[in-house]
């Protein structure tokens, strides 16, 4: 049903939660798993890691750190079987991961739900725009229960 499947992580233990299920749909389908990082380029400010927000470590700039997490990511699947394609960019979340999608011809983005409850709802969040905005099909994780 599905030969492409796009994920996007931030290193968080939410943005883990919905890896884990696009990794089992890639692996149920037999599809490619795609994972993206995007960042946010320029200075200063923090940077997301698993477990914790801070400053890239000394001499690693915010690419840097993006392509370690997505790497490490990439590894696990490819450990169970998965043939996997990463992508670390710089830019808008939403606006990237849609480009992603339009450019590699993916068949489903899987996002956590982050941000659609409270104020971000009605100002906005990364899987809502996502959602109405992908050229396939979205699945949103429940991923802040």
């Amino acid at each position: 049903m599905f030969d492409s499947v796009l994920v996007a992580t931030d290193g968080s233990e939410t943005a883990g939660q919905a890896v884990k299920v696009a990794t089992e749909m890639a692996r149920t389908f037999g599809a490619t798993l795609h994972i993206a990082n995007v960042y946010r380029s320029g200075g200063g400010g923090a940077v997301k890691v698993p477990e914790m927000t801070m400053a890239p470590p000394e001499g690693l700039d915010r690419g840097s750190v993006a392509e370690t997490q997505t790497e490490s990511v990439a590894s696990e699947a490819r450990a169970k079987g998965l043939t996997v394609e990463t992508h670390v960019v710089s830019g808008n979340v939403a606006d990237s991961v849609v480009a992603i999608a339009e450019k590699q011809n993916i068949g489903l983005i899987v996002v956590g739900n982050k941000g659609m409850k409270g104020i971000k709802r009605v100002l906005g969040s990364i899987p809502n725009d996502i959602a109405h905005s992908a050229p396939c099909a979205v699945l949103i994780v429940n991923t802040t229960s």
